[in-house]
């Protein structure tokens, strides 16, 4: 028997510990909760150094309160089943580099396939021929946006709105609307604004694509990598931007302030922080 491990549904979570976990030179197997939403398994699907079962019956608390103490070396651990979650090392601030012994990889590989590339170049090519600017959107799901008492659509359409009028109309910029089809909602309503402020306006002042529920997240990945600049609510997607090098702004809630720049790359913190001043 190998390692295994019981983890939280969460992709950033998941991604925040895999970057200390594929330096362990073990035979790691995955087990995520069937806690909602079940994100984790196509994210698992496309990591070289884990194998993975099918959630398991056993609440996220259980990993969060019995998780396997910080600072241990999990390489010397006996075979067997363990609970490992990250997020508490987070949220108190403290770095995701220090969490366990063994070195870290920001920028760890996966195993996306040619299929996935194909599926997001299949997008890029639906594109008008001549845009320019590629900027992502995740608004997520409107029970995701009240529990973390963030933006119902109103709110991005403003956000966006003035984003489109610092942005030089010469470069074209295309609004990319990214997302699991799990974030129905906020999104189309704010395509809708956009298309509804077009309208009325009599010109296409806002361009965008709709891509929701469309892709594997391998593909979603890919896209992710193509973007000039992604805005997106606190979420996976977001460490993954981290992970492939978009520059990116990520919103944190007040009671998750200290969790910002832990999980990052210390240089991709600095350059973000630049951009976003």
């Amino acid at each position: 028997m190998a390692l295994k491990f019981l983890v939280p549904p969460g992709i950033g979570d998941f991604s925040a510990m895999y970057s200390k976990l594929c330096g362990v030179d073990r035979e790691i197997i995955v087990q995520p909760t069937r806690d909602g939403p079940q994100r984790l398994i196509p994210f698992l699907e496309i990591l070289p150094k884990v194998k993975y079962e099918e959630y398991g019956n056993f609440p996220t608390g259980l990993t969060l309160a019995y998780t396997v103490n910080p600072g241990t070396d999990l390489a010397t651990f006996a075979d067997g089943e363990y609970p490992l979650s990250i997020n508490e090392w987070l949220e108190s601030g403290h770095q995701s580099k220090d969490w366990i012994p063994g070195p870290i990889d920001y920028h760890y590989p996966m195993n996306i396939t040619d299929k996935m590339k194909e599926d997001a170049q299949s997008f890029i090519d639906e594109l008008p021929i001549d845009y320019g600017v590629l900027i992502g959107v995740y608004c997520s799901a409107y029970g995701n946006s009240r529990h973390w008492g963030f933006w119902g659509p109103s709110e991005w359409f403003e956000f966006l709105k003035n984003v489109r009028e610092r942005i030089p109309y010469d470069m074209n910029p295309f609004f990319v609307f990214i997302g699991a089809e799990y974030d129905l909602g906020i999104a189309e309503a704010v395509v809708k604004m956009m298309l509804d402020f077009n309208a009325d306006a009599g010109i296409a002042y806002f361009r965008q694509a709709y891509t929701l529920g469309r892709f594997h997240i391998g593909a979603t990945i890919e896209l992710i990598k193509r973007l000039n600049y992604f805005f997106v609510f606190p979420s996976g997607l977001g460490f993954l931007a981290d992970v492939v090098n978009t520059p990116h702004l990520m919103w944190f809630p007040p009671n998750l302030d200290k969790m910002r720049y832990t999980f990052s790359d210390p240089q991709n913190n600095v350059k973000n922080a630049a951009e976003n001043t």
